[in-house]
């Protein structure tokens, strides 16, 4: 069995993979990952492919696991070109492990056609691929509770409560100003490049993942819009 793993700043998504049985997801708190953790669930696999978003504690952990038990282990790092798809950064290391694999998984999806990919999550990622599978850039932006959280640490007069409707109207009391205006900032930057990507590189189809995709689709212009929030795990599969 191979184990797909996707791990982030607090949790770790993943994937077991089995011949002749259906895929298993699973999410686990990072502090609840312990060598016997990981004997109790992973014991198991003959493969783990490890997409992390920083080295440290726990990926150390894993690797010592993983070698003292006799089982392969990769660290998926961003890459130039892999799989027809190339990567527009100068450094192509530095773009992060999980926008690669994003890419990676909705070519596999999408053959040949541009797609648009947004994860909604910590941050907000928006990146263009094109149908040649050339990534032409992207954007990075606060998610909506950083967002929120950078003006509640900055300012000390600012005060407010944090709503969970999407809005974009104008606010009519501080905490409707301050909440519309972090979602109007993330649907009009969404938006606006959707428009762009579809007159300047054909874009077809356009991908949302993140903690905060089914908030955003009903506002998202664009006629093919999908929740695809195994993208990752696409990309991974590919490797």
């Amino acid at each position: 069995m191979k184990v797909l793993v996707d791990i982030g700043n607090t949790r770790t998504k993943y994937l077991i993979e089995q011949v002749n049985a259906e895929d298993s997801r699973m999410v686990i708190d990072n502090t609840k990952i312990t060598n016997q953790w990981l004997t109790d669930h992973w014991q198991a696999a003959q493969q783990l492919m490890i997409a992390s978003v920083k080295t440290g504690a726990l990926t150390d952990l894993i690797s010592l696991w993983a070698s003292t038990n006799k089982i392969d282990v990769y660290f998926i790092e961003s890459e130039k070109q892999r799989f027809g798809i190339t990567n527009s950064y100068q450094d192509p290391k530095t773009l992060g492990v999980d926008r690669w694999l994003t890419f990676l998984g909705a070519s596999a999806l999408f053959p040949h056609s541009g797609v648009v990919i947004i994860d909604a999550g910590t941050a907000t990622t928006f990146d263009v691929l094109d149908k040649k599978g050339i990534h032409q850039g992207g954007w990075i932006l606060s998610g909506i509770d950083l967002l929120l959280s950078q003006l509640t640490n900055n300012t000390s007069k600012v005060k407010f409560e944090v709503s969970e409707m999407v809005d974009i109207s104008l606010g009519k009391s501080t905490s409707e100003c301050v909440n519309n205006a972090a979602w109007a900032a993330t649907l009009g930057m969404i938006n606006t490049g959707i428009k762009n990507a579809q007159s300047t590189y054909g874009i077809r189809h356009c991908l949302l993942l993140g903690g905060n995709a089914e908030r955003i689709i009903p506002f998202i212009e664009f006629s093919d819009v999908q929740i695809i929030n195994d993208l990752i795990f696409e990309g991974l599969k590919r490797y």
